[in-house]
């Protein structure tokens, strides 16, 4: 039996807090899931990193339990997706493998002065290439940062051994059996580097940061057949099928059409709605490059806050704990009444919809109906939906 005739699917959730596994069945039913937290260190004020070897571990060690514990042989699966934090950058050499410094993670503002310094001449022409402001928030800033301040990572540049990768491109870098340099295009998209427009890096954008463009991975789209995993990561070989920035694959989740919108209420807030295949840039949102084969699909995406921890402080006290999801569905609404298009309902999803009156206090302070996700995981049902639905387009008969 083929490969492409199995129906169930394995999905790897790399966030910021946690790492997760989930197997799905052909209803993209959650099977089986496992979790590991994950070590943000802090080594100075807003400077916040990751061990990127402990990344590789977790996920490695999630991806098992997951498939023992849903009961299935890894030949039982169509295959594995990964979904994952964007914009967290980490720099290796390419003969070994090795990273050169820890992830700077996506929330770190070392690099703000740097940012701010080029912004007057540099962030119109980001924007219109991009979609995406100068902010220490993508990854171009922490790159330059690194080449900067790491010996190794000037070494390994000018022996033209150093690469860059966003925590996606990592993973495939040390678990593919070709030891390819690859990413997706919605995380190529987070980079300050790629043009949105053209699909392709950028070199006119490198050249702001000076980063050489050698140091760049190779894009694919979210749903391709990266290759497979090497046989000691789960004891055979798996392809991969799918990958994609978690807050595009949330959006997959949520639907397919023009004027599809979503709020994530996790660690950080964060509101999309699908525009369609025409780039636009609508103030105050970012335009965002979701997953697609043939032609760029554009989304506007806003972050409202990291507001899990606030949540957390709370979850015990009723009161409060309505006043603090109270106070952030009117942030949420502020970004909502800005949308390009009227939304006829909002998806929500994330950890913090478990509270059972959150959609009900959105919906009453936007005056849109709000409708939550099947399930919290939206992530991981984006990329399993993305691969079922590619699976379905390769095996549809010819007419």
């Amino acid at each position: 039996m083929s490969r492409s005739s199995q129906n169930n699917f394995l999905v790897l959730d790399i966030g910021t807090t946690g790492i997760k596994a989930l197997v799905l069945d052909s209803r993209l039913e959650i099977l089986a899931e496992a979790y590991r937290p994950l070590t943000r260190l802090t080594p100075r004020a807003n400077w916040v990193e990751q061990k990127p070897d402990q990344l590789l571990s977790a996920s490695q060690l999630v991806l098992s339990e997951a498939v023992q514990s849903s009961g299935l042989a890894v030949s039982d699966l169509a295959g594995l997706g990964i979904t994952n934090q964007r914009e967290t950058t980490i720099l290796w050499d390419k003969e070994t493998r090795r990273p050169i410094y820890n992830a700077i993670v996506w929330e770190d503002k070392r690099t703000v002065k740097f940012c701010d310094g080029l912004k007057v001449k540099y962030n119109q022409l980001i924007s219109d290439k991009t979609g995406l402001c100068l902010d220490p928030y993508f990854s171009a800033s922490k790159i330059w940062w690194l080449l900067e301040n790491v010996a190794q990572a000037q070494k390994l540049s000018q022996q033209d051994r150093l690469a860059f990768g966003t925590v996606d491109s990592w993973v495939l870098a040390n678990w593919l059996a070709s030891n390819e340099h690859l990413t997706d295009s919605t995380n190529a998209s987070r980079t300050l580097l790629y043009n949105v427009r053209r699909l392709q890096w950028d070199g006119e954008l490198a050249s702001i940061f000076n980063i050489p463009v050698t140091m760049l991975p190779e894009v694919k789209p979210s749903a391709h057949q990266y290759g497979e995993i090497k046989k000691d990561i789960l004891g055979e070989k798996l392809p991969i099928l799918a990958v994609c920035g978690d807050q595009q694959a949330s959006t997959y989740a949520a639907g397919a059409d023009d004027g599809t919108t979503k709020i994530t209420y996790g660690t950080g807030t964060f509101l999309a709605q699908q525009i369609g295949t025409k780039f636009a840039v609508h103030q105050p949102f970012f335009t965002m490059l979701l997953a697609s084969k043939d032609k760029p699909i554009y989304a506007v995406e806003g972050k409202v806050e990291s507001s899990a921890r606030k949540v957390d402080a709370v979850l015990d006290k009723p009161k409060e704990l309505r006043e603090v999801i109270t106070s952030l569905a009117k942030k949420v609404d502020k970004y909502i009444q800005q949308l390009p298009l009227k939304p006829d309902k909002i998806v929500v999803d994330g950890g913090i919809t478990k509270y059972k009156h959150l959609a009900g206090i959105q919906a009453e302070i936007s005056g849109v109906p709000v409708e939550r996700q099947r399930t919290c995981q939206s992530t991981a049902l984006g990329v399993a939906k993305m691969m079922r639905d590619n699976l379905a387009v390769k095996n549809k008969p010819v007419q």
